[in-house]
């Protein structure tokens, strides 16, 4: 049974890893070029994001080489994905339920990773009852108090504003509860963990290096057992859903919203627009096709619906 416990923990990260490179290649390979928003301000533009400006004001900005700055992409989508910044600016009803719950997650990521870190140090021969890797554990133990607490009360928030939201309650499945309500079972099983360990830094660091080494030793408690279980279901469950949203949003939301390269600049623009211009357009909308029915893109380009229709 532990052999099939440590196997099933082997299964998930390799199972994350590839279902995570899956759904990145199957986003770029299917999905036709993105229509712009044409929404202003635009963060790599530099200096113009100040005031929502863009190349584009500039003349002849078609014959000048494009500049742009990556440092404004990538503060701020740190901004957004630390702060949820867009929550808060626009519903912050929500943003007092979905922060914590978010915190929360990240606090545990982050610790994960400090965890790790812990394990190979020891591996390469750090005295794991030294000085640094205790303090090093106390500051882990008070993460997973805190994130798992946020967790809870987090997602419980969550559920409960679902549930009584008019607005959310209309576009909330069941499997969102269910998402939600996993990560509040992952939350409760790790506080009752952390309350029976010593140490819940040493439980897990313990753990790690089992996983590095191959060496399938049973684990110290039940509770550290099933809130490892529920861990290992949520790595493979994730990439499988709209959570994948955790490491998916750059390219369904950032990339298509700042997306704004015009196909001057674009070698794989202009070798891809041919071809997306023979889709068809099934909309019959009079100010769209004219009312003709279907048309494909190069048509609904090229034609005038409200011109007059000759016999």
């Amino acid at each position: 049974m532990t052999t099939i416990f440590y196997l099933l923990a082997y299964l998930a990260v390799a199972g994350f890893l590839c279902l995570a490179f899956l759904k990145v290649r199957a986003y770029l390979q299917a999905s036709p070029l993105h229509v712009r928003w044409e929404l202003y301000p635009v963060p790599h533009e530099g200096a113009k994001t100040s005031y929502g400006g863009s190349f584009m004001e500039e003349k002849d900005w078609w014959t000048k080489p494009r500049h742009v700055n990556h440092f404004g992409d990538i503060k701020a989508i740190v901004t957004e994905v630390v702060l949820l910044h867009a929550t808060f600016e626009h519903n912050l009803k929500l943003w007092f339920r979905s922060y914590p719950f978010h915190f929360g997650m990240y606090m545990l990521m982050g610790g994960t990773i400090i965890v790790l870190l812990s394990a190979l140090a020891c591996l390469f021969g750090l005295d794991p009852k030294g000085g640094f890797m205790i303090f090093v554990g106390n500051v882990i133990n008070a993460v997973v108090l805190v994130g798992g607490l946020c967790i809870i009360g987090g997602g419980v928030a969550l559920i409960h504003r679902r549930m009584t939201d008019e607005g959310l309650r209309r576009y909330t499945t069941p499997e969102m509860f269910f998402n939600i309500g996993v990560f509040v079972l992952f939350g409760i099983l790790g506080i009752f963990a952390w309350v029976d360990a010593t140490s819940f830094f040493d439980w897990a660091r313990v753990f790690i290096c089992n996983l590095l080494t191959a060496n399938f030793d049973p684990q110290p408690s039940n509770w550290f057992a099933l809130h490892l279980l529920v861990g290992f279901f949520l790595l493979i469950w994730i990439p499988s859903t709209q959570m994948a949203h955790m490491f998916m949003k750059y390219f369904t939301y950032h990339d298509i919203r700042w997306g704004d390269e015009p196909t001057t600049y674009s070698d794989n623009a202009k070798n891809t627009i041919p071809n997306e211009l023979k889709y068809t357009v099934n909309w019959s909308a009079e100010h769209i096709t004219g009312g003709a029915g279907s048309k494909t893109w190069l048509e609904v380009a090229t034609t005038n619906p409200a011109a007059p229709k000759t016999e």
